[in-house]
């Protein structure tokens, strides 16, 4: 039965070439001998005629195609409608669909933070006129107050898109002495009256690392330090060397000695294990600093040392192999 449909189908298609052909010749010829109306009668007949041949092809092609088997090696492919239907339907994972709202989010905060941000520099640099210091400290307030929210925003986008795995870092060979001295930049800005030094030995192979975020990273753990400790720190980054398999690393060390020995380094151990146990924009900033470490080859991890002090250390791969 199903072979016999495509061929009735073929023979019903010829027959209406057939009768369409007679008619047509039958209304010429009748119109050209001036017999209208005769004419008319052929041509609504052959109008009725094919209406009712067109519905018993419909038929006949719909039900070849409900009963039409799908072949298990070259299956029907389906139609362009319900293909759209089809991915349209398909529901987007919760992970990356997250990662895409909170991606535009922060672009468009970032913006107007941005500009007041450059707005603030402005100020500070007296482009518009002379500042009091009571001007002067308010400006500083919102500036810094905009660098906080931009730096959060940053992160959470950050984390949104580590959990869905759509993180992309922008790597390139960095000399460890830039890393260094940009992180003890930012740290001083948040140290809050903390001294923060560092030091660097000679001759250290470069880094392949994402800059921004290694940096970033590297201040998370100072302030985590600083904040854990309330004592001065030192930033420093040890002469490079192997592991057991041989691939050379340099190890950043972020020491301090601390007040309470015992509370202090495990609330510091503590939150470097679970970053993410205590709901604040630090332990966000450090969960990310161990993903972005993690994910360029490197690790973090802490040791005690003599006297109360603890040392947060951090390694990432060199260029030698």
């Amino acid at each position: 039965m199903r072979t016999e449909r495509p061929t009735s189908i073929s023979k019903l298609r010829w027959g209406i070439a057939a009768v369409s052909i007679f008619f047509a010749a039958a209304w010429l010829l009748l119109a050209g001998e001036g017999r209208f109306r005769a004419a008319f009668l052929v041509l609504g007949a052959s109008l009725f005629l094919g209406a009712g041949l067109l519905r018993s092809v419909e038929r006949l092609l719909r039900a070849s195609q409900s009963s039409r088997p799908l072949d298990p090696v070259n299956p029907a492919m389906p139609s362009m409608l319900e293909t759209i239907e089809t991915h349209s339907a398909k529901p987007e994972l919760p992970a990356r669909q997250r990662a895409r709202f909170f991606g535009a989010l922060g672009h468009e905060l970032r913006n107007p933070l941005n500009s007041v941000t450059g707005f603030s520099d402005m100020l500070l640099s007296r482009v518009d006129g002379e500042l009091n210091a009571e001007q002067e400290s308010s400006v500083r307030t919102i500036r810094a107050s905009a660098e906080r929210l931009l730096r959060l925003v940053s992160t959470v986008v950050d984390q949104s898109k580590i959990e869905a795995g759509t993180l992309r870092l922008q790597q390139q060979w960095v000399v460890p002495d830039e890393l260094i001295t940009d992180s003890i930049g930012f740290a001083r800005s948040r140290a809050e009256g903390i001294s923060v030094i560092g030091g660097v030995a000679d001759g250290l192979p470069r880094v392949f690392v994402d800059r921004h975020r290694t940096v970033h990273a590297l201040v998370s753990l100072a302030v985590l330090v600083i904040r854990s400790s309330g004592t001065d720190i030192v930033m420093r980054v040890a002469p490079p060397r192997r592991d057991q398999v041989g691939k050379g690393f340099v190890q950043f060390d972020l020491m301090a000695t601390l007040k309470d020995s015992s509370a202090d380094t495990l609330a510091i151990v503590e939150r470097l294990e679970t970053p993410l146990s205590r709901s604040d924009a630090l332990g966000l900033e450090v969960a990310v600093a161990r993903s972005v470490i993690e994910a360029q080859g490197g690790r973090i991890w802490t040791e005690a040392g003599t006297a109360g002090s603890l040392r947060v250390c951090m390694t990432l791969p060199t260029s030698a192999n």
